[in-house]
């Protein structure tokens, strides 16, 4: 009994050695706005319809030139496919020579012309979209961007941020699959998932991937609770600004909203639940709860000391009330 006693104590005392270590190491898509690049300055940034086939629509671009001098650009329609990022940057297809998506965006806009600017000069660029009867349904993502007469075409696949346009998303009603799927729900610190936390700093990680065949806008409410279970807090997923619209996730893409917490406080078990729809009109909802802990080091060090009286406690007692044996 009395060697059970000092292998607790050993382990107790063991305890106090992490507490310390962890004392030593515990210290530390745009939308609505102007887009601007190459001299030129285009809004909106971001357009979305809903067109039947056999129908069209008219998109009107606002194309600004900043500088003093005339400019003369090019329009040109390109269509777009989501990264393997998890930010929503979609990634244009530039490359002439590369394959088309399925439904190519850039097949429904004829040619845009050229349009010269004169210095602070700003006109109206209307862009035909026209879908055909026979187009298939389901969603058509491009862009129409706007480049200098003489200036590079940009070939090669980069991201949308690094040229002046206008992202278009296009819905064809039809027979469409609208499905997101919940990947992770977590606290995060710094981007990264973190389960265990010694520094009340953090974020709520949502990784939602859409498995179906049309972009989607999610939608809910996420809640976070201390380990009294009382309100840390309790905010909007995927809220708009007041100048802008939901984010998108695209098609066969994952999508990651990180969303600053409150300063934690209290040391313990907190809980996030998350209540998030997605589709136009059919109730479907995600429901879903994770937890994590908060223990910063003063916390910790003050459960080794408990720790350690309790065994040193239970020690001294035992051995104070233990019968002694008589001799024969």
């Amino acid at each position: 009994m009395k060697g059970i006693f000092r292998r607790g104590l050993i382990a107790a005392a063991g305890l106090v050695f992490v507490s310390t270590f962890v004392l030593g190491t515990v210290s530390a898509q745009n939308g609505g706005q102007s887009s601007s690049g190459n001299g030129f300055r285009i809004s909106p940034v971001r357009s979305e319809y809903v067109i039947e086939k056999g129908r069209s629509e008219v998109l009107t671009l606002t194309l600004e030139n900043p500088s003093d001098g005339t400019v003369t650009a090019q329009g040109v329609a390109n269509d777009f496919v989501a990264s393997d990022k998890e930010d929503g940057e979609p990634r244009l297809i530039l490359d002439e020579n590369a394959p088309a998506p399925k439904n190519s965006f850039k097949s429904l806009v004829g040619n845009i012309g050229q349009v010269t600017l004169k210095g602070k000069e700003k006109k109206e660029i209307p862009v035909t979209i026209r879908i055909p009867q026979n187009a298939n349904a389901g969603g058509y993502y491009g862009a129409v961007r706007f480049i200098p007469v003489g200036g590079s075409s940009d070939t090669g696949n980069v991201g949308l941020t690094a040229s002046v346009g206008t992202i278009v998303l296009i819905r064809v009603p039809g027979q469409l699959t609208e499905r997101l799927d919940l990947v992770s729900l977590s606290a995060s610190k710094n981007g990264e998932v973190k389960n265990f936390l010694t520094n009340g700093d953090a974020s709520v990680l949502v990784r939602l991937k859409n498995s179906g065949d049309i972009h989607l806008k999610p939608f809910g409410k996420i809640a976070v609770k201390n380990p009294l279970g009382k309100s840390v807090t309790e905010y909007e997923l995927n809220k708009a600004a007041s100048d802008q619209e939901r984010a998108n996730i695209l098609p066969g893409s994952t999508r990651k909203f990180d969303d600053k917490l409150p300063q934690l406080k209290i040391p313990g078990r907190y809980t996030i639940a998350v209540n998030v729809g997605y589709s136009q009109g059919s109730g479907d909802l995600i429901t879903a709860k994770a937890s994590f802990w908060y223990m910063p080091a003063w916390a910790i060090v003050i459960l080794v000391i408990l720790l350690v009286a309790i065994a040193a406690g239970i020690y001294y007692l035992v051995n104070r009330y233990r019968p002694v044996k008589k001799r024969a």
